[in-house]
């Protein structure tokens, strides 16, 4: 993600457009078959506050969740949520339910990897003791968030990633102990 970062220029300024428009990821490059945009678009930032930000989730989400659970079921459950969120995200919300007549989704480039990202805290949440009182907390928090400071896309990706992150790993670590028992 650093590298992929200090290659555009992030550190020194904002993503250029030319480079959100080629990398980045939206509904009408998917519907255009560039299915690669899914990885591309994870490992990239906007900005450096952004990087920073993406940088402290990875160490977080990704971090807490690998030394619980392991580097592969790890990077299985990132991308598969990463990839699950925005799919669902760009042809679910802003394609099937008309979210595209907002603000002109459908053409707007997005990047980072919080898909994933929120949806491993989701994930990680369901191993607290305290996990409802943990979850409500946070989906008040995002929901706080997006009323003071919307940005539709990554708001919308948090706010579904977070509880389907919970469920996710709600099924898988079932099925796993219904298997392994």
């Amino acid at each position: 993600m650093l590298t992929a970062n200090l290659y555009f220029g992030v550190l020194h300024g904002e993503l250029s457009k030319v480079d959100l428009a080629a990398f980045g990821v939206s509904l009408n490059s998917l519907e255009q078959g560039e299915w690669l945009r899914l990885i591309t678009g994870s490992f990239i930032s906007h900005d450096a506050d952004m990087l920073v930000r993406q940088l402290m989730l990875a160490a977080f989400a990704i971090g807490w969740f690998e030394w619980r659970n392991g580097a592969l079921r790890t990077f299985v459950m990132f991308f598969a949520l990463d990839v699950f969120g925005t799919l669902f995200l760009m042809f679910g919300l802003i394609g099937l339910l008309n979210f595209g007549d907002f603000a002109g989704l459908p053409n707007t480039y997005d990047v980072g990897m919080s898909a994933g990202g929120f949806g491993l805290i989701g994930a990680s949440l369901y191993y607290l003791s305290w996990r409802k009182w943990a979850m409500t907390a946070g989906v008040m928090t995002l929901v706080l968030k997006a009323a003071l400071f919307p940005e539709p896309i990554a708001d919308l990706a948090h706010l579904m990633m977070l509880p389907t992150g919970f469920l996710a790993e709600a099924l898988v670590s079932r099925a796993l102990v219904k298997f392994a028992g």
